[in-house]
């Protein structure tokens, strides 16, 4: 395959100005942002993975171990939550400046100040960015390491800031959310088409990230992680099991007698069925009241599994295609899933930490802040849509393949992998799985005007 028809040419120097200019408007807004919302937005995630730092003995937050180990060694010396937050935003910060310096290099001047607008510093990216959960920056990390792989494939080498970019993100894009493994690929691919010295400096990179993996993996305790297979088979079967009047198409059952018989042994029958939500198992496991599917024994959730697979699914392909489609659009409208700016007064009451609440005491900026997101957030069938992204990355995978353009592949198919994943195994409609669908037009836009230099900084 041929990437870019044109030969490398020197590299261009840094665009230090519009970098430095960009990065300062952004780094208002962000730090206003924390500012008027401190220490941050903080959720019930938040808070599972901060008391898991204060009580490692007996909690788990179920978290990715990078991720738990970054927020420990930012937390756990200062017992300040702003400190996490506070690197993460500014991480977005070079990140987002960094690719807006190369869109104003290029002469991408209105595209520049666009995607500004549009995509990083409107309302809810900086929220996300602001809150302690890993799904903000993982969004920016995959697109900044994305847009590095992409010049450097294009140009037959590496910046050096293009490094030091990788350097920042590949960790976070990689293994802050269990399914950013996939990015691993495109790196490790991008090494066959750089020059000797991109490929030193990459491999450095992802050996580094591989280990720091390994050891945060291998340094906490191991908690076993509910997989991807069976919160799908207990969701759908829960929806599979929900009352039918009409009860069409009878000559066989929808669901096995073997999956009732072990549901109804374990006196959780009812509970699977009352408490299923078509938006999220969330009450399958974790209402007091309701099943608590995860604390079936690993025998049985390997059946339920396994009956889900050959028999369950192929008996509701109907009830299973609009249940898949709910959740992905669930998620793509930002139907819920938003800790709300506020909470985090319940999460510190909780901890043991020096962080307090609206500490500057920015009243009426916060509000006004707040006015400015919900009005967003009144639009956000249009503004936060991930969709823009979708398309792109399924362009992207089409229009490479046509071209035999790796540089454009390297992008579309770790994207295009994440969206089928994320349709046939997500099992809650949370906007934040498809962040990273709103931050890619970064990447692709140029790709899809047909603009790209050789001699890219």
């Amino acid at each position: 395959m041929n990437g870019s028809n044109a030969a490398p040419g020197a590299q261009a120097p840094f665009p230090w100005r519009p970098f430095a200019s960009l990065a300062g408007v952004l780094a208002l807004v962000y730090g206003t942002w924390l500012l008027a919302f401190w220490p941050g937005v903080l959720g019930e995630d938040s808070l599972a993975v901060l008391l898991e730092i204060e009580h490692p003995a007996d909690r788990h937050s179920g978290k990715p171990a990078l991720w738990y180990w970054f927020v420990r060694l930012c937390y756990e010396s200062t017992r300040r939550v702003e400190v996490p937050i506070a690197i993460l935003m500014g991480l977005a910060v070079l990140v987002f400046a960094r690719i807006l310096a190369w869109y104003w290099q290029q002469g991408l001047r209105k595209s520049c100040v666009a995607l500004l607008i549009l995509v990083c510093a409107t309302p809810h990216m900086v929220y996300f960015a602001g809150t302690l959960y890993p799904d903000g920056y993982y969004a920016i990390a995959v697109a900044g390491l994305l847009f590095e792989l992409w010049l450097a494939v294009r140009a037959g080498r590496m910046s050096t800031a293009g490094l030091l970019v990788i350097a920042v993100t590949l960790p976070f894009a990689a293994f802050a959310r269990p399914n950013g493994i996939i990015f691993l690929v495109p790196v490790a691919v991008a090494l066959l088409w750089v020059d000797q010295r991109s490929r030193v400096w990459i491999s450095v990179i992802l050996v580094t990230s591989i280990g720091l993996n390994i050891a945060a993996t291998q340094t906490r305790r191991d908690m076993p992680s509910h997989g991807a297979l069976f919160p799908l088979a207990i969701f759908e079967t829960a929806n599979f099991l929900q009352p039918r009047p009409m009860n069409l198409w009878t000559s066989q059952p929808r669901v096995l007698p073997e999956t009732v018989q072990l549901l109804q042994q374990r006196g959780i029958y009812d509970r699977v069925v009352r408490y299923y939500d078509p938006d999220y198992w969330d009450p399958l496991v974790f209402n007091p009241e309701g099943p608590r599917v995860m604390g079936l024994p690993k025998e049985d959730r390997q059946a339920l599994v396994e009956q889900f697979l050959t028999y369950n699914l192929w008996h509701n392909i109907p009830k299973f295609a609009g249940s898949r489609l709910n959740v992905l659009l669930t998620s793509a409208f930002a139907q819920g899933g938003l800790p709300a700016h506020s909470y985090a007064v319940h999460v510190l009451a909780q901890l043991d930490s020096q962080s307090r609440f609206r500490l500057p005491g920015w009243k009426t900026a916060g509000a006004k802040l707040f006015s400015l997101y919900e009005r967003s957030y009144d639009w956000r069938w249009l503004l936060w849509t991930p969709f823009v992204g979708i398309a792109l990355t399924l362009w992207a995978v089409g229009a490479g393949w046509r071209r035999r353009d790796r540089a454009l592949l390297l992008v579309g198919v770790p994207m295009g992998i994440q969206f089928g994943a994320i349709t046939v195994f997500s099992i809650a409609g949370e906007y934040r799985y498809l962040l990273p669908f709103f931050t890619v037009p970064l990447v692709l836009i140029p790709a899809f005007l047909g603009i790209g230099s050789n001699a890219d900084s």
